[in-house]
């Protein structure tokens, strides 16, 4: 038989352990999103396209270029001293290398695990995000809406950190369920 001192000081730190281990795990609750977060992110989407629609209609597509894309590159720029992979996308040395740049930072972060950039020829590229970590429900929700994914869009941004002087075309995103795709091609002038 195990003496009484015995019992009762294992008793007391599994007691202890147990306590311990409940009030983590109600804290590490607490370090969570809300269950409501992605829907209502779903709404940000929202806004968004419809400032991009707005956008359009009011001054065309040259807008991203004008408007947007120094916006966000210098929001990347405040970050830039935050991780060496983002201080690397500043030496990128054309469009392309730019993107797989930040698509790298994509993957860094959780947001996608296979996305990558494709080169429909000159140009011409398409920027696939097929498990993008934000889609659910944001995608079912947003259904048939016309916008561009705001992560295409910001890789979209980040070709002007090497490039700022070639205009831009991006299309409107093709949405799935889980991800999406999304042409941009560069406009050289003559």
């Amino acid at each position: 038989m195990v003496p009484d001192i015995w019992f009762y000081t294992v008793l007391g730190i599994l007691i202890a352990f147990i306590v311990f281990f409940v009030g983590f795990m109600a804290w590490l609750k607490t370090k969570f999103p809300h269950p409501l977060m992605m829907r209502v992110l779903s709404t940000l989407h929202s806004a968004l396209f419809g400032y991009e629609k707005a956008m359009i209609e009011l001054i065309g597509g040259r807008g991203y270029k004008s408007h947007v894309f120094p916006e966000i590159v210098k929001t990347m720029k405040t970050i830039k001293d935050e991780d060496p992979k983002i201080s690397s996308l500043f030496d990128s040395k054309n469009p392309k290398e730019a993107m797989e740049t930040w698509m790298e930072i994509l993957k860094m972060t959780g947001i996608t695990k296979t996305g990558h950039i494709v080169e429909n020829g000159e140009d011409k590229y398409q920027i696939v995000i097929p498990d993008c970590s934000l889609s659910n429900p944001i995608h079912e929700i947003i259904g048939d809406q016309k916008g561009i994914c705001p992560m295409a869009l910001i890789l979209a941004s980040s070709t002007a950190i090497a490039d700022e002087s070639t205009p831009i075309e991006i299309d409107y995103s093709s949405f799935t369920p889980t991800g999406t795709k999304t042409d941009i091609q560069f406009i050289k002038e003559e």
